[in-house]
């Protein structure tokens, strides 16, 4: 299986918050889905699981815990959506086999399914998440 994160056009902002560290694609809080006819394109905005292991130094003094992305699927030729609700904790899965990248998502309350001819960071950020009570 591919790491997701070579199949980035370009990983660079991802490898300078994780370094060599892969952040894992399972138990994501998918945000929000964006559809565009041109390219076309489909824009995933979530949060990660897992927060850097050293982060940068503007996020420490901001104490900042959760790291959100998006990731932008260009030349989209195939997308399915299946079920919707407020809470989506869903597991991702990037692949590419024959030149095409394979998004889609399973165990949770959202399936997608898209294909694509290439995948983008479109951004990183961070923000303090208010613990559970």
């Amino acid at each position: 299986m591919d790491v997701w994160t070579e199949i980035l056009v370009d990983a660079t902002a991802l490898r300078a918050v994780y370094g060599q560290d892969t952040p894992s694609l399972e138990g994501i809080n998918l945000h929000s889905i964006e559809i565009e006819r041109d390219g076309p394109s489909v824009l995933l905005r979530f949060d990660l699981r897992d927060f850097p292991k050293k982060p940068p130094k503007k996020w420490t003094i901001s104490a900042f815990n959760r790291v959100q992305l998006s990731l932008l699927a260009v030349g989209v030729s195939e997308l399915q959506i299946n079920g919707l609700r407020s809470d989506c904790m869903i597991n991702l899965e990037i692949t590419k086999e024959n030149g095409i990248i394979h998004i889609r998502s399973y165990h949770g309350a959202i399936k997608i399914d898209i294909k694509a001819e290439h995948l983008l960071l479109g951004s990183i950020s961070s923000y303090c998440e208010a613990p559970s009570v």
